[in-house]
């Protein structure tokens, strides 16, 4: 029987879901899985899902490769993923260790092989941003339904 090396621990709460994923890129996968799993049965409309579904890809992503993961104490170190539903929307965070450079929009070249990830989150989500303090950084986004204006 193999092990499974993506999960550390899981909570869930009646509103707010989150795990610790470590800082492996086998964590992207299962990350999308237990949200996708989690959200399923939540009433909200697919496309809401789905583009939940691609910020937790892109978020996770981006902690693992481009930043150091959470320290404390004698855990093994780790990326959170935290998601709450709150009537049609999901907020989901993102927390790491920090990199060499907050994160931000970038304008990659077509022939650049990465760059893109925020980019991606700030068109499918209704808002993004960036927390930090020592030892910590955090890439928070809502996503929801589009409502166009009039």
């Amino acid at each position: 029987m193999g092990r499974v090396v993506a999960a550390k621990r899981e909570a869930r709460t009646d509103h707010v879901r989150a795990i610790e994923l470590t800082s492996a890129v086998s964590s992207v996968p299962h990350a999308r899985h237990v949200v996708a799993d989690d959200l399923k049965h939540s009433g909200l409309p697919a496309s809401v899902i789905e583009n939940a579904l691609i910020v937790v890809t892109e978020l996770v992503t981006n902690a693992i490769l481009h930043a150091q993961p959470i320290r404390s104490g004698d855990l093994p170190p780790a990326v959170g993923l935290k998601w709450t539903v709150v009537d049609d929307r999901i907020m989901i965070n993102v927390t790491d260790g920090g990199g060499p450079e907050r994160p931000q929009l970038r304008q990659p070249g077509s022939a650049d092989d990465d760059g893109r990830g925020l980019s991606i989150v700030d068109a499918v989500a209704l808002e993004w941003g960036v927390d930090s303090e020592p030892g910590r950084v955090s890439v928070h986004a809502l996503v929801g339904p589009w409502n166009p204006s009039p």
